[in-house]
């Protein structure tokens, strides 16, 4: 029920979030010095970020995260990258320039969906983190994360090494890559978003080694690019999908393009049917589930969870929910949060989670997938290749967000360019 989803993300004194966090790090395998002293108090009074109530470094992480993520001057910053990213990434040659893709003769280029999705996100989200020098170091770094990230389901279900051999041998070669990275002085490496340096000095202030930074810093990898990469393919495979729509998300977002240049204000703030089709998207793409540790014995819809359990809070269910989306709660509409705002405030509207535990990165997500998807609408016409139908979604598969498609699954597309 939505209110007891609600209760249990206000509890925060005996259903813990700090354990499952300790449990994933020590799964990607970070050690058990490192993980102690990030969940150790800090002094109030440090150098660095202000710290004023003393928080261990894994609480005040989502400190950092806020200050780079919500919407001022740190965002901004990101968001140019995303469009200086995708400017360079959507041109037609550039896109032709990889081992997955056929051009035709007419002049258009065939991609599967997803994998060109994710190439172009994984791309951006890294140089916007991290700049330039991890695409020096490894140029192929996206693929072995995309390794890591279709078999990162396996870490969810706490798979044992000897049968996830695969996704920790991926992880292993990100981890490395992201080592040699903070190996080189920061003044050598280049410019960077401002969360990277400024976490990687509250980690070195607590004496955890490089490697165990790398070690954090490859969830941080993972979870800048796991969910926007899925939640573009899905937003455009729908927009294929219904070519009716997708032409009014062309028109709508034609006017953000002013005097050569992307107005991400304007997607925002003047592009109603474009958050329609966003929500939507994650309405029917959103599978993540919250996890909480029951550290006493807690009642909760008047149910005793007992001490020492798991407590898992699915969103899918809630996403469903015909009491509250209506009877075409299973149909693509993205215009019914138009037509009923509310929605977006419902205690059954949980794309990015509640509580303290509520995704920072939903802006930067919403932002770049609409630079996405505006600038890709604009260069291209885009449709399935005769005989691809819409994929299915792997809903058996558990994930940080978005869902991952069936194996096999990922439809053909034709890109042409559209005139200037």
């Amino acid at each position: 029920m939505p209110k007891d989803v609600a209760d249990a993300y206000r509890n925060t004194t005996s259903l813990s979030f700090d354990i499952f966090v300790q449990v994933m790090m020590r799964n990607l395998g970070s050690s058990a010095q490192s993980i102690r002293a990030m969940f150790s108090p800090m002094p109030a009074e440090k150098d660095g970020f202000p710290n004023p109530h003393g928080k261990p470094l894994g609480r005040l992480a989502r400190e950092l995260h806020t200050t780079q993520l919500y919407p001022g001057e740190n965002l901004t910053r990101l968001d140019d990258k995303f469009i200086e990213s995708f400017d360079d990434q959507l041109e037609l040659e550039k896109i032709a320039n990889t081992n997955y893709v056929a051009r035709d003769q007419k002049g258009g280029l065939t991609v599967p969906l997803l994998r060109w999705s994710s190439d172009v996100f994984i791309r951006a989200g890294q140089v916007a983190y991290f700049g330039d020098l991890l695409g020096v170091i490894d140029p192929n770094l996206t693929s072995t994360f995309l390794e890591f990230d279709n078999l990162s389901w396996q870490i969810l279900f706490q798979y044992p090494r000897i049968v996830s051999r695969r996704m920790h041998a991926a992880r292993e070669r990100l981890t490395a890559v992201i080592e040699r990275y903070f190996s080189v002085p920061v003044e050598e490496r280049g410019e960077s978003a401002w969360f990277t340096p400024a976490m990687e000095h509250e980690m070195r202030t607590l004496g955890i080694s490089t490697h165990d930074i790398a070690t954090m810093m490859t969830t941080i990898y993972w979870g800048i690019n796991t969910n926007t990469r899925k939640a573009s393919f899905w937003m455009l495979a729908y927009l294929i999908k219904h070519p009716r729509l997708l032409e009014q998300i062309r028109h709508e977002t034609e006017p953000a393009f002013k005097a050569g240049g992307l107005s991400v204000d304007y997607l925002k703030d003047s592009c109603s049917l474009l958050d329609g089709v966003w929500n939507e998207t994650l309405r029917h793409s959103a599978f993540s589930a919250s996890v909480r540790h029951i550290t006493e014995d807690t009642i909760i819809g008047g149910k005793t969870l007992r001490k020492g359990h798991r407590l898992m809070i699915p969103y899918r269910q809630l996403h469903f929910d015909e009491g509250v989306f209506g009877e075409d709660a299973h149909d693509f509409e993205p215009a019914r949060f138009e037509k009923d705002p509310k929605l977006l405030h419902s205690a059954s509207w949980r794309p990015f989670g509640g509580g303290i535990t509520m995704c920072p990165g939903r802006y930067v997500a919403k932002e770049s997938v609409a630079i996405f998807i505006a600038i890709a609408l604009r260069r291209f016409d885009i449709e399935f290749v005769k005989g691809q139908v819409f994929p299915q979604a792997a809903e058996g598969t558990p994930v940080l967000g978005i869902m991952n498609i069936q194996n096999g699954e990922d439809p053909l597309v034709r890109i042409t360019p559209r005139p200037a």
